[in-house]
Order: structure tokens, then C-alpha cells, then sequence
């Protein structure tokens, strides 16, 4: 059985970048987020070799009904090849989630040093993506915060059907206000949130 911790705030990595304070509003609705509020956070990085540091590539908050209408837009073909990979994948992240809770390591840097689903280290990820959710302005600690290494990116991405990657570039291009490159379809939002 999965636990849930309510932390007590929200973690300065989950702030946004602009701003360094928490996210203020949905990305997509523009509606802003109350002390009531549930939304989900998702930041991608990309190493800086030179710097030997992650540096922000984007990131986005998205209210719970945006993220419910962007679940629904995702072929049903995608969301079984989406569970099936998770599942197979699920024993590294059930681990990971069990000996954090257990050993009550609560503070955002145990959660995000590595791969959820593989156990790859994010100093090792030339991409990587973090999700997490808010609720009641606190974030929560229970399947998430979850880490997608490039790895498991790929994966992701090699089982998704055509419709689906459309959806998601059509979602990136709204967040981003660009246009994706060949690069950037590797890192299209992940699916995890939805």
C-alpha cells in the first residue's frame, strides 16, 4: 500500500522559474490556483556538460481538470501501452517509494536524484523530466514526486501511438509558445501526470 505525506509546503524546486515562487496559475486555463487547489507540476531538465548542472528546459503547473480533458485526449491504444510499460517497470518504483516512506525521507532531494522507474541517476540523464502534485499548498509526497529519466522517455515514447504524440506537441507548443524540435519530441509532456 502506497502512503501519503503532506508536507507542510511547497519546496522551492517545485517554484516556478520565473518568478522563484510557487505557481500561481493553471498553464493552460490561465485559472488561478486557491489553498483548496489540487494541480500537478511537471519540470524538465537538460545537463549542462560545461557547467556539470541541470539547467530548466521548461516546466508548467496544470490545474486537475485540464490535466482530467489532457487524460482524456490520449488514445486508448497509448494509455495500455502507457500501463503495460509502467507496469513492467513498477517494481524499482514501488521500492523506491517504500523505503522512502518508510524511512520517512521527506525532503524534495531523496525524491529526485534518480529515475523512479529505471534507478538511473539524473547527474546521468542528458534529459530528465520531474513531476509532482500539489494539494492544498503543500506538496505531496506519495507516487510522486516521480522522476523520468531519458531512458524511460524513449521508452514512453516508442509505445505511444501517433495520435497521442500529436496531442502532446500540440500541448508542449501551448506551454512553450514554440515550436518543437527534433530533439524536443523526445521530451514531450509526460504522461505520468495525466
Amino acid at each position: 500500500m502506497i502512503r501519503k505525506k503532506i508536507s507542510s509546503s511547497i519546496p522551492s524546486f517545485f517554484y516556478s522559474y520565473d518568478t522563484n515562487t510557487p505557481f500561481s496559475q493553471c498553464s493552460i486555463c490561465n485559472k488561478f490556483f486557491n489553498d483548496s487547489s489540487r494541480y500537478f507540476i511537471e519540470k524538465v531538465f537538460k545537463q549542462n556538460i560545461v557547467l556539470n548542472k541541470s539547467e530548466i528546459v521548461y516546466e508548467y503547473a496544470i490545474c486537475e481538470l485540464c490535466a482530467t480533458s489532457m487524460s482524456d485526449e490520449i488514445s486508448e491504444e497509448s494509455k495500455i501501452s502507457i500501463t503495460e510499460l509502467y507496469e513492467a517497470h513498477s517494481e524499482n518504483l514501488l521500492r523506491k517509494i517504500d523505503y522512502l516512506h518508510r524511512t520517512e525521507k521527506y525532503s524534495i532531494d531523496s525524491w529526485v536524484d534518480r529515475c523512479s522507474m529505471t534507478g538511473k541517476e539524473v547527474r546521468l540523464c542528458d534529459e530528465y523530466a520531474v513531476n509532482g502534485i500539489v494539494e492544498n499548498g503543500c506538496l505531496v509526497y506519495e507516487h510522486t514526486p516521480i522522476v523520468i529519466s531519458d531512458d524511460f522517455v524513449q521508452k514512453i515514447q516508442e509505445v505511444l501511438s501517433k495520435e497521442t504524440k500529436d496531442t502532446f506537441n500540440d500541448f508542449k507548443n501551448q506551454i512553450t509558445n514554440v515550436s518543437p524540435s527534433v530533439e524536443d519530441l523526445i521530451f514531450s509532456p509526460s504522461p505520468s501526470i495525466f
